[in-house]
């Protein structure tokens, strides 16, 4: 989601700030204090709505809560529990209660402001209860009604989401922040929900929640069904987490839990099932660079009423369906950019990049639907820009205008999708069927100055296609290295004063051609030369960019080139009869992460996460170096390497006054185990080492 910026919060929370209803609580026995068991189970009845703690309790738990474990931690979250009570349409109301203790002055930083972000037409949100439990036993009672409703801040999605935000009084270590609410709806699909406290609503003269019970736009999409994705471990660390969701007989839920262990219960109450899921006593994650994504890797919960993934493929199909009519603006462009070419790859290949280099990535509400629904063809055509839904919309119409059999198709960039049929996707493609049953998958919002009808940097993503017969979870294939092929010719000659004069010649596939290709494509002409002077500058600080050349970068019938042509004044270290130098070609190798996904592997020793990459890379490094008259040098050791999850060859040869390098270095997969990062390191190490360590030649 969108952050605010911090003038705006500061503004917001000097408006927001509460007036403190302080009073005194006497001392409390654990005796009074009611349990978790107690508040999530009642004897018999409907399911009472969660009410705050009594002050009594709350102080009890201040108090007694052991934070030692934690050290470090700025706050620790007391209790976490949720309450999802879901209606047989598949509407839920969700009661969040959270209760946070800050451990140091960063933590009552943190948390100056609460911020309630939420979409009016599809959630609503009730701050029941906000209170701030003093260290010394006194309370503070927040009027949430001092709450400022305002719109987020924008980016290129603009699809009317709004947010409440309520400033707090002065904090301190030992107090504690208690948060109640309620919320009513979903969320939108292609929207984070990670940071929520809850869920949201708060609109202007937004309804109670009476009034709404019956409101259809709280309704899921996939009426009549449920689906979550709960999460046990975040940033913060939990004395307890808690989940529980209550759903009607006819409505049973399938679930599984993944990374890790969480406890887990299923009772029948009447006509309802009570699932209640919890874990205690779990530390923040660990960050660390390059690490997966928090689903990942946090312990979690999964869980969906669907009953198959031919269920949602079936959904997604009919819901969108009626999108991709075309109309005769749309048949006639199709037309023309499809004359003169004979075979279906040709017409297949000229859509897909006309769709990506003219439909801009910017979302527009279409009013109902938004999030879920696929805007119409017609619609895109005019606007000329939408979000991937959108995009993807585009080509699946424009295709099927060609005479091709397309679909829509939802998937999860840089994520898993778990087996269980949820709503875990955040991505929306296109898939074409051919003649033999088989599918064609298409990207256009990644294709944008990129080569691939996919992207090498979705190599293994998850997918479910939607059709009317109804799709399986599927997967696509790993990309090997060479499918991400970097070829770097480097031409250099060094003169007796030091100086460097050199060409390098790149031409890439895949990442590698997206990169060389978006260089170009991507910026205005004026700021090129400064960018490319910027890739140069891991070869020192002297460098001159004397010319630069590119392939044409709207030919995607080729792979794209480009020639720099540099001069480095002092590059060499000059003393008396010695000359000291360095690679070239392999210092912008080893140093440019634009460049090189070698380069841009952690530091350190050891990991504790996996590393994700993205994509592997084999990078093909012809070097050849001219020495002035009169010098001569010597061969380095070679450099032969090759461990789990990558490689490193690099022979040196020396004929007359030319040395010359002939290197592959590969990092074989996206994600590399924890386990492999050692080995990694070594590969990573040997040529950063290699780079930086002088040559010398002998006059």
């Amino acid at each position: 989601m969108l952050r605010t910026s911090l003038a705006l919060l500061i503004l917001l929370v000097a408006l927001t700030v509460a007036a403190e209803e302080e009073q005194t609580v006497p001392p409390v026995s654990s005796a009074t204090a009611m349990t978790l068991l107690d508040r999530i189970y009642p004897a018999e009845g409907a399911y009472p709505a969660p009410e705050l703690l009594e002050d009594a309790e709350a102080i009890r738990l201040l108090v007694e809560a052991d934070a030692t474990p934690y050290e470090g931690a700025n706050s620790l979250v007391l209790f976490d529990r949720t309450l999802v009570d879901v209606e047989e349409s598949g509407l839920s109301h969700r009661h969040h209660h959270r209760f946070v203790k800050i451990l140091e002055p960063a933590g009552a930083l943190a948390l100056r402001a609460l911020r309630f972000e939420y979409d009016p037409a599809s959630n609503f949100i009730e701050l029941r209860g906000v209170r701030i439990h003093r260290a010394d036993s006194t309370v503070v009672v927040i009027d949430t009604d001092l709450a400022v409703d305002v719109t987020q801040p924008a980016g290129t999605i603009i699809w009317g989401a709004r947010m409440k935000v309520l400033g707090l009084p002065p904090l301190k270590p030992g107090d504690g922040v208690e948060l109640l609410t309620y919320t009513k709806g979903f969320l939108i699909a292609y929207l984070d929900d990670e940071t929520l406290p809850d869920g949201t609503d708060g609109s202007p003269g937004a309804a109670t929640s009476s009034d709404l019970t019956a409101d259809e736009r709280y309704i899921p999409p996939m009426r009549g069904h449920f689906y979550d994705t709960a999460l046990f471990q975040g940033h913060t660390p939990l004395l307890e987490k808690s989940y529980t969701a209550v759903l009607r007989r006819a409505m049973p839920l399938q679930f599984s839990v993944y990374n890790g262990d969480i406890q887990s219960s299923q009772r029948f109450e009447g006509e309802r099932l009570v699932y209640r899921f919890w874990k205690h006593d779990v530390p923040a994650v660990v960050d660390e660079r390059r690490m997966p994504e928090l689903n990942d890797i946090a312990p979690k919960v999964v869980m969906a009423t669907t009953t198959a993934w031919e269920d949602k493929s079936r959904w997604f199909c009919e819901t969108n369906e009626w999108v991709f009519a075309t109309t005769p603006a749309i048949d006639a462009k199709v037309r023309e950019i499809t004359a003169g070419l004979k075979s279906d790859a040709e017409r297949i290949k000229a859509l897909h990049h006309w769709v990506a280099q003219n439909i801009r990535y910017f979302g527009l509400t279409m009013g109902e639907g938004e999030g879920y629904t696929i805007h119409p063809g017609d619609m895109t055509f005019r606007d000329r820009c939408g979000v991937c839904k959108d995009i993807a919309g585009m080509l699946v119409t424009m295709l099927r205008s060609a005479g091709f059999e397309t679909y829509g198709a939802m998937t999860m960039a840089g994520e898993r999708v778990e087996e269980i049929p949820a709503d875990q996707f955040n991505h929306c493609v296109v898939a074409l069927r051919r003649e033999n049953g088989e599918f064609l998958m298409l990207d256009p919002t990644w294709a944008p100055w990129n080569n691939s009808l996919w992207s090498r940097w979705e190599g293994e993503q998850h997918y479910v296609i939607g059709t009317p017969e109804g799709q399986e979870l599927m997967k696509i294939r790993p990309f090997a290295p060479e499918d991400n092929l970097l070829t770097l010719e480097s031409e250099a000659k060094l003169l007796a004063d030091g100086t460097l004069e050199g060409t390098f010649r790149f031409e890439g596939r895949g990442i590698s051609d997206g990169r060389l290709r978006g260089a170009a494509g991507n910026r205005e002409h004026r700021t090129l030369r400064g960018y490319l002077e910027g890739w140069l500058s891991a070869l020192g600080d002297q460098v001159e960019l004397k010319e630069y050349l590119f392939s044409d970068h709207n030919d995607f019938n080729r792979d794209t080139t480009l020639r720099l042509i540099y001069r480095i004044p002092r590059y060499a270290d000059v003393l008396g009869g010695e000359m000291a130098f360095r690679s070239p070609g392999l210092q912008l190798t080893a140093e440019n992460g634009s460049l090189s996904r070698l380069a841009g592997v952690p530091e350190g020793e050891t990991r504790l996460h996996d590393i994700f990459m993205w994509a592997g890379q084999l990078i093909s490094l012809d070097e050849t170096i001219t020495l002035p008259r009169g010098y001569d040098v010597e061969s380095p050791d070679d450099i032969d390497i090759d461990e789990n999850q990558g490689a490193a060859q690099l022979t040196w040869s020396t004929q007359g006054r030319k040395l010359t390098l002939d290197a592959d270095m590969t990092l074989n997969r996206r994600l590399i185990p924890a386990e492999d990062f050692p080995g990694l390191r070594v590969v990573v190490d040997a040529i950063q080492d290699r780079a930086s360590e002088p040559f010398h030649a002998v006059k």
